[in-house]
Parts: structure tokens; sequence; C-alpha cells
């Protein structure tokens, strides 16, 4: 009796879990192609969007309570910004008509969009949102957890004139400050350029980079550095022979110095006359 008595509730929970697998399936299935690429494609149109109307709310963002703790930022910017973005996805849709039946969800910190379609999560983004004071050069994430693809919208304030400048771009794209940033002995925290930005009416399309790209950036750094006359200190500042960037003395000069070197010795042993004249042919001129 007590076997048989079991048998209704085990085909009802049965038959609710495969009801719920079915539903997956089917979820997953409605997915359109795209659907997934939706994000790559209006990340930097809607993020300029955005940034285009937030530049108008500048009563709105002179009323905000601005302090250097991120706490202020992911809350009152935050909460105008994701406004802003509600309001720039209806000017979006009107463009990209195939996303017409798509809307969003936002919601702090910074701005965190899920996209859904027919009550169905199809894929979600995030527009980071920074802000400053000056010239507009603040503490960026650590590098190695942050999204370098990610789009980035900075406000840079000056609240003496009770003014408020936009700039958006992706966040490879605004980090370092110069062309000779040195590369720290831990994971690097590059700081975020709000003059690197684009500018509020600059196009800007997504590019998609590796993960691992910033450290181009700190490469070129470093052969900037020890190619800056590299020899000649005075007062331990080295100007440029290209521009006037200053940089000051390290011992990772040295030693990026003393990798160019054995490099080349490495690719002198290595490599035939005949390679490297083909090596030089292939080079890009510029």
């Amino acid at each position: 009796m007590s076997v048989s008595s079991n048998k209704p509730i085990e085909i009802t929970v049965n038959k609710i879990i495969d009801a719920i697998l079915n539903k997956v399936i089917e979820t997953t299935e409605n997915v359109d192609k795209k659907d997934i690429l939706l994000w790559k494609k209006i990340c930097m149109p809607l993020t300029q969007q955005t940034g285009k109307i937030l530049l108008t709310k500048q009563k709105e963002l002179e009323k905000i309570k601005w302090t250097d703790s991120e706490a202020n930022i992911d809350s009152e910017f935050s909460k105008l910004a994701c406004e802003c973005c509600k309001e720039a996805y209806v000017e979006i849709k009107k463009k990209y008509i195939e996303f017409n039946d798509v809307n969003i969800q936002v919601k702090i910190p910074d701005i965190n969009i899920t996209f859904i379609k027919d009550e169905n999560i199809i894929t979600k983004g995030k527009i980071e949102l920074k802000s400053g004071k000056g010239k507009g050069l603040i503490p960026g994430s650590t590098i190695g957890s942050l999204d370098i693809n990610e789009p980035v919208i900075f406000c840079l304030r000056n609240e003496s004139k009770k003014t408020f400048d936009i700039r958006y771009d992706q966040y490879y794209n605004c980090i370092g400050e110069s062309k000779t940033d040195m590369f720290q002995d831990r994971t690097p925290r590059p700081k975020v350029n709000f003059q690197k930005m684009k500018k509020i009416d600059e196009e800007c399309n997504y590019i998609q980079k590796d993960k691992n790209d910033w450290i181009n950036h700190y490469a070129e750094c470093a052969i900037h550095r020890i190619n800056n006359n590299s020899v000649n200190y005075n007062n331990n500042l080295e100007k440029s022979n290209n521009n006037s960037e200053k940089s000051i003395k390290s011992w990772q000069d040295e030693l990026v110095e003393k990798i160019k070197i054995m490099c080349i010795k490495y690719f002198i042993k290595e490599t035939s006359v005949e390679e490297f004249i083909k090596l030089k042919n292939l080079q890009d001129p510029k």
C-alpha cells in the first residue's frame, strides 16, 4: 500500500521537473542570434545617448552631493544615470527596430542592464560610471578584475562654475595617464583618463579586445621610457624627444633595458639574414 500511495506523488514531481526542463529548452531555442549579439551592437550607441541625456541634466547633477567615495557615486549619480539610460533606450529602439520587442530593466550600482524579451532574460550588460574633478584623472578598477571592453560614462565636475561635462568610451581606451606609465609589482590599477575619452557627439564603435590586452599598454610604455634619452636624466626627470611628457626614473627602466638587450641578442642568434630581411619587409611602415 505504501508503495502504491507514493506513485502519484512521484509522477507529479516528474511531470513538474519535465515541465521546467521543457521550458528551459524552449526559452533557449527562442533566443535569436540577434538577441545574443544585442549588447555588442547597441552598447556604445546606448552609452552615448545616455551620456547626451545626462549632459542636459545640469540642474539635477548640481543637486547631487558629490563625494570622492564610490558609495555616493553608486547611489545618486547611478540613479540619475539609470533613468537617463531608460530614456535613451526608447530612442535607440527607434533606430534598431529589430529590438523593438526587447525591453530593459536597469538598477544601481553604475548602470546594470537586463534585456528582456517575452518575459525571458536574453542578455545583460553594464555601463561603468566614473566621476572626478580637475583634469579628470582618477583611480580605476584593479586591472585583473575589470572588463576592459566595458562602456564607461565619465562626469567631469566643475563645482565652482556648477558645470558638468560628460564623455564616454570603452574602458580600454580611457585607462592610463601617459605613454610612460609604470607597471606595478602587483596587479595594476590604471587611472581612468577623461581626456582620452570620446566627446559626447563623437561616434564610438564597439571593438572587442582580449581580456589581457591591457598588458600591451604597459609594454609600450616601458619601451617609451627607455627610448626617451634613458641615459641622460636631469634631476631624475627625462624629457621625450617626441613629446613633452616627463617620467620619473625607475628601477623598471633598467629591467626593461636588460630584457630588450637579451631579446635582441636571442633574435639575432636565432634568425638568419634571409629571415630577418623577410620580416623587415613585412613590417608596417607606420
